[in-house]
């Protein structure tokens, strides 16, 4: 310990840590001495607040930052299990040292045992940071993963992607903040989706361990296999209950079979807590005890909590029949009255279903289920030949409750919008035939041969930043992609950013620009809603530098996003917290408003302030616009996770 026999006291290092409110009275104008460290802190969840101004930089105690990978507060404790990706530490901390906040910094890291490569790339970004840059982060990961587990470079580049995957997905939605709808179980197959991508990174994990001698095994399940087998079971065990119930309102057999698979994942995901104690003789015994499952408000549960579930008597028939027939994107389940069905919830009519070329899964679907105990044998005809069935004839039983049948189109039959009427009929021994029609219009929608760019599909444009097709710089400064960061591919930025603070007119400053077609608008109304999707970023660069971007479409005048809300002194804006802000979600969107026929058309975004991070671009129209311009736009998707898929180009 250092013992500081000084009498100048201005040679004794000293922190001011402008922490939550604290910031807020160095706002309202306390100072202390020169020589005094000001130590400036993130949000809590990897967004510093604030980075010295040009004159700040001046003082002789310079500056720091206190950043978190673990945090107890609102809106909710994160503890458990990695969530940081480090293509986001870079990118803040990179900012940290532009700004000369690089005195000293400190890192809260919880437990420590969850966040181990995590801290130990903090250190070395802050030990030595000019050997970093956005591109080669994955070199990092690579020559870990090489050194823990003495695997080879091709093994380690997978342990890249599985790294960086598991903590794209964990930071999408801290794994403490889920629930059985975070993901939408109905729209866009996103809920499945999540799952499938979950299971991937399961599977190619369980493959390198494996194939890893007994030595490395341990660690090896430490560092990165029980975060992800952990991680896959908690969304699994959440969504399994939100379809659970889901079926229940639809008066489906399989709810039963999905409540049993609710318990068995709460068993498993205690099982795997107690293998991670069990290795090399309990040397990392209590060290994974946190409770994760079911938080009742932002303080971490007592104990662990199965996720709500339910059940269908097995024994009796639901009241209209032995078939339930449930379409995609619809929570409506045919025959009989439900309450998804319409807005009175009964005399409904029958369903239908839209498809387009560009959907982003080529089909639609339809389950067909068991409504009770009775078994039935099905069949479904169409009186239109371009309708196209994966199986069009099926049995279902208790034993076999439900069977998802795609519907896909033959285009090269369809000339602009045609409709068909697909009847599905169950025979029951010992009951009447049971019949639904169903209604499935195919949309020939088609681009001009020429266009090149991104076309509507499914009501919407949905784009990667990183997929301009044209970038412009201005003054040395251009769009550059930050590979892995963000909830899908990557962002862009502006870069260099340096230490300037530099301001453009709308529409000057250094811009990108996305060629895309529509078919569609508003209800017709000739009108659109961009919604631009940023990384959670505050307003870092003093009060009076808000950050803000300019986007246009075609030649309209381009309008100015100032895209953060203020706030007052010490806090944060008020969009920021809460179980659906800002850091929650991991993204803001900004939804702007132009006119723009069906056609061809040009958005560009452009540098207004500085240090902007996008990660998506979407167009959005249609009856149930709500200005979530991503591939999910209705009322239970929360997560826009998959917001950033890019539709087929037109050929």
């Amino acid at each position: 310990m250092d013992v500081f026999n000084e009498s100048d006291v201005t040679a004794i290092p000293q922190i001011w840590a402008l922490y939550k409110e604290v910031q807020g009275y160095y706002e309202d104008g306390m100072r202390v001495p020169d020589d005094v460290t000001l130590l400036w802190s993130d949000d809590n969840w990897g967004n510093i607040r604030r980075f010295p101004t040009v004159s700040e930089r001046n003082r002789t105690g310079g500056a720091g930052v206190y950043y978190h990978f673990d945090y107890v507060g609102d809106p909710r404790d994160y503890k458990w299990i990695t969530s940081t990706q480090i293509s986001k530490v870079y990118e803040q901390m990179s900012l940290a040292v532009d700004r000369e906040a690089t005195r000293v910094w400190i890192v809260n890291v919880g437990d420590l045992k969850p966040y181990e490569m995590d801290t130990e790339f903090f250190l070395a970004l802050g030990w030595n940071s000019t050997i970093w840059n956005p591109n080669n982060l994955d070199t990092f990961v690579s020559s870990w993963a090489q050194r823990e587990f003495a695997i080879s470079p091709s093994q380690a580049n997978e342990v890249v992607g599985i790294m960086a995957n598991l903590t794209r997905f964990n930071a999408r939605r801290k794994p403490e903040l889920l629930n059985s709808t975070v993901y939408s179980l109905i729209h866009y197959r996103e809920a499945e989706t999540f799952l499938n991508d979950f299971k991937a990174l399961n599977e190619s994990s369980t493959k390198i361990y494996n194939s890893l001698s007994a030595d490395k095994q341990p660690s090896f399940f430490q560092l990165l296999h029980h975060p992800v087998q952990a991680s896959y079971v908690l969304a699994n065990m959440w969504i399994s209950a939100g379809l659970n119930n889901l079926r229940a309102s639809q008066a489906r057999l399989s709810t039963n079979d999905l409540a049993d698979q609710v318990e068995d994942l709460f068993q498993r995901d205690y099982d795997l807590e107690v293998q991670y104690h069990s290795i090399l003789d309990g040397k990392w015994d209590h060290m994974m005890d946190q409770t994760h499952v079911m938080y009742y408000y932002w303080q971490q549960p007592q104990a662990d909590t199965m996720p709500p579930i339910t059940r269908v008597q097995a024994k009796k028939q639901a009241l209209a029949g032995a078939m339930r027939l449930t379409p995609e994107g619809t929570a409506g389940t045919w025959p009989g009255d439900n309450l998804n069905q319409c807005a009175q919830g009964y005399n409904c009519g029958n369903p239908s279903l839209s498809i387009d070329p560009f959907v982003p899964f080529g089909n639609r679907f339809v389950d067909i289920s068991a409504g009770g105990p009775s078994p039935f044998s099905w069949t479904a005809k169409s009186n239109a030949t371009w309708v196209k069935f994966s199986t069009a004839s099926g049995n279902i039983s208790p034993s076999n409750p439900e069977q998802r049948v795609f519907l896909s189109v033959d285009w090269s039959k369809v000339t602009g919008a045609q409709a068909a009427v697909i009847n599905f009929t169950a025979k029951a021994s010992g009951q009447p035939d049971l019949s639904v029609p169903l209604t499935f219009v195919a949309n020939r929608t088609v681009p001009p041969s020429d266009f090149h760019g991104f076309v509507e599909g499914d009501g919407g444009v949905s784009i990667e930043a990183a997929h301009a097709a044209r970038n412009t710089s201005v003054d040395g400064l251009t769009w550059v992609e930050l590979p892995g960061i963000g909830r899908t591919l990557s962002g862009v930025t502006p870069w260099p950013r340096g230490g300037a603070d530099v301001n453009f007119t709308a529409g000057s400053g250094p811009s990108i620009e996305y060629d895309f077609f529509t078919f569609n608008s508003i209800s017709g109304s000739n009108n659109i809603t961009v919604t631009t999707f940023l990384s959670p970023s505050l307003n870092a660069f003093s009060t009076d530098r808000p950050l803000a971007f300019a986007i246009q479409v075609d030649s309209q005048a381009p309008q100015t996003n100032y895209f953060i809300p203020p706030a007052v002194p010490g806090q944060l804006p008020a969009a920021w917290g809460g179980l659906d802000g800002f850091v929650a979600n991991s993204v803001v969107s900004v939804g702007t408003n132009f006119v723009a026929a069906p056609g061809a058309h040009t958005v560009k975004v452009s540098v207004f302030r500085i240090a902007c991070f996008f990660v998506g671009e979407g167009a959005d129209w249609g009856l149930d616009l709500d200005g979530r311009a991503d591939c999910c736009r209705s009322e239970d998707c929360h997560q826009y996770w998959r917001c950033s898929d890019e539709l087929p180009r037109s050929s």
